[in-house]
């Protein structure tokens, strides 16, 4: 009875460190995806007036929006496909950047990946419009 018990107790050990193992390089690939994606702010007055499509993925999370621009302001922001876990809050974020005419605004609490990931598409689209 105490060789099943042991065995268990090694099974059931290495399992978790596998897991964990598993998470931790996981997270650690996604930190590096999330900081290589530039959300920095686009100056807007450089951006002609059009509908300008942008892209930006990770492993976890990939978005494509479709941002129009009017007279140097974002007057929408369309999110055409949003692939994400639990991701889909962050979509809000598209109303700050439109009320704020940038696209580097505050995260959505508890969708930080996908918040990014929308800035960064978003980004990506208005770079389009700079001639």
């Amino acid at each position: 009875m105490k060789k099943v018990l042991i065995i268990m107790g090694i099974v059931v050990l290495t399992l978790a460190l596998a897991i964990g193992g598993i998470y931790f390089f996981a997270s650690s690939k996604l930190s590096s995806q999330l900081k290589a994606l530039d959300v920095s702010d686009v100056d807007m007055q450089k951006v002609s007036d059009g509908c300008y499509t942008g892209i930006s993925e990770t492993d976890l999370v990939k978005v494509t929006v479709e941002v129009t621009v009017a007279d140097h302001k974002i007057t929408d922001i369309k999110i055409v496909r949003h692939d994400n876990g639990k991701g889909a809050p962050a979509e809000a974020i598209v109303n700050d950047m439109i009320s704020e005419n940038r696209c580097d605004v505050d995260t959505v609490t508890g969708a930080t990946c996908s918040s990014i990931v929308i800035k960064s598409a978003v980004h990506n689209a208005l770079v389009q419009g700079i001639k």
